[in-house]
């Protein structure tokens, strides 16, 4: 903990103003000097990333249960949140995005999306230059890593703010690719499409080629690395034990894991399945099932956010706090109704893991109506509170091959994920289409990634026109401002465009 107060000091950046916001002043650069001048203040400099990604203003609340998951319909704000300070909750889930509430949440997303950047570019702009002062192969993980983190946040960055995938998104304005820490806004220029994902494919291959041969999970598994203190039998930890906990970090396995995203995203579909299917069939992590809601000696203990399937997640010690009025009182600022979670969402199927009585949701009444209280990351009485936000997980691979293979040639792939998730039998043979694989997939995303703020992005790449409401009645028709689903770049970047 003493790390990272240190860290939090000294790699400080400024989060206000349209022209100031990525300045250094000489005092930080003269300390910035100082920090790369051991192994140890580079280290320290990536875990302040991974800090940064795991804040409410990224991973711990905006884009993963809040702002996306609410452009994808899945709450109903609490009827006593409707006064000035929260009246964001009611225009978001309306794309009221040039509302002068709606506004300054897109900008913070903005720019602590490329504050992290800028911190990881400061790392790379001097790591191999120091490459001498380092030991165990930590030069190839660090760079590794923060060439592999780099690509993912701008993905998430273009997936977000970029055009809908296709032929017509070549030479459309995308999102500026920060290379470099810079003092000066006027760098981060807009880039076209094609060429934003010319470098993201470009710094996932660099990362893959360096983490190939030295990332402990290869040779390892994450049973052991997430304990190395425990006493095993036929294992020795890694020489430096920095290197274990390889969920939290940008580790090969997420690199792999972030390019059958990106294929997946830009439409190559061999790609996206191959590398899906090198994540899945690489055995490093597997689906959640029963004895992870059941058991408390099993491999991850009892959890909710499905730890075993984290290819990359994150952590946030303050967690608790952030989801505290979201979730935990009795009067929540995001729900859901009680029909629509059983009915719709789950499909009344109620033997499946999700949709246990009293494990994801909790029926409560205030205000002379029942809803339930969401309970992935509070956790209750059967589950502990554990602060991990799941960030890129193996469903999702499982996803890429349903979605992405040729009709008939992802069924092993498909019943693996019924089966683990207790599904009816019938929905083996129920895809014969690409119109029901599409049908199905998206009612899995609801299911899958509630609170994980990925379901707006099966939309996104899908064109809806209208977002069916998982917890209120009919559905969102999406304004003809935006069904391009461009959400607006902030004012503040777009002057320098």
């Amino acid at each position: 903990m003493r790390r990272y107060k240190l860290l939090l000091c000294v790699l400080s950046f400024s989060l206000f103003g349209c022209s100031d916001w990525l300045d250094v002043s000489p005092r930080q650069e003269m300390k910035q000097e100082e920090l790369y001048k051991t192994e140890e203040g580079f280290k320290n400099s990536l875990i302040g990333v991974y800090i940064q990604v795991a804040g409410e203003r990224l991973y711990g609340r905006d884009v993963s249960f809040y702002f996306t998951d609410y452009l994808a319909q899945l709450w109903v704000p609490a009827a006593s949140t409707v006064n000035a300070s929260l009246i964001a909750d009611y225009k978001i889930p309306n794309w009221m995005f040039a509302d002068k509430d709606v506004e300054p949440v897109i900008e913070r997303i903005w720019k602590s999306y490329y504050t992290a950047i800028v911190q990881l570019n400061d790392i790379l702009g001097s790591i191999d230059a120091a490459q001498s002062i380092f030991s165990n192969h930590n030069y190839e993980l660090i760079k590794g890593e923060a060439l592999g983190l780099r690509a993912f946040l701008h993905l998430d960055l273009l997936r977000l703010f970029g055009p809908i995938p296709g032929d017509d998104a070549a030479g459309k304005p995308a999102i500026p690719y920060a290379e470099e820490k810079t003092k000066d806004p006027n760098q981060l220029l807009t880039l076209p499409y094609e060429s934003v994902i010319a470098k993201i494919i470009r710094d996932l291959n660099a990362a893959e080629t360096l983490l190939a041969s030295v990332d402990p999970l290869i040779t390892s598994d994450n049973q052991h690395l997430n304990a190395p203190e425990r006493v095993w039998t036929n294992w020795t930890p890694p020489a430096d034990l920095w290197q274990t906990s390889r969920q939290q970090r940008f580790n090969y396995y997420a690199v792999l894991g972030a390019k059958a995203r990106y294929y997946h995203w830009i439409g190559d579909k061999t790609n996206a399945v191959a590398y899906a299917k090198q994540v899945i069939d690489a055995g490093k992590f597997r689906l959640a099932a029963g004895t992870d809601y059941t058991s408390t000696t099993a491999e991850y203990g009892k959890n909710l956010v499905m730890l075993s399937e984290h290819l990359f997640g994150v952590h946030n010690s303050n967690h608790q706090n952030v989801i505290q009025a979201y979730f935990k009182t009795g009067k929540p600022r995001l729900t859901a109704t009680v029909a629509n979670i059983n009915n719709y969402v789950y499909e009344n199927n109620t033997s499946e893991q999700r949709n246990i009585p009293n494990r994801y949701w909790i029926a409560r009444t205030y205000e002379g109506s029942t809803a339930y209280n969401f309970m992935k990351y509070g956790g209750n009485t059967d589950f502990s509170e554990i602060n991990k936000i799941p960030v890129l997980r193996l469903s999702e691979m499982y996803f890429i091959v349903v979605e992405d293979s040729p009709l008939g040639d992802f069924s092993t792939y498909y019943d693996e994920y019924v089966d683990a998730r207790v599904l009816p039998v019938a929905y083996k043979s129920e895809l014969t289409t690409e119109a029901l694989v599409l049908t199905r997939l998206a009612k899995e995303y609801r299911k899958e990634f509630y609170g994980e703020g990925q379901t707006f992005f099966f939309y996104k790449k899908h064109r809806y026109t209208t977002i069916p409401r998982a917890t209120a009645s009919g559905s969102f028709t999406i304004p003809a401002a935006y069904q391009n689903f461009e959400i607006p770049r902030p004012k503040s970047q777009t002057v320098f465009e």
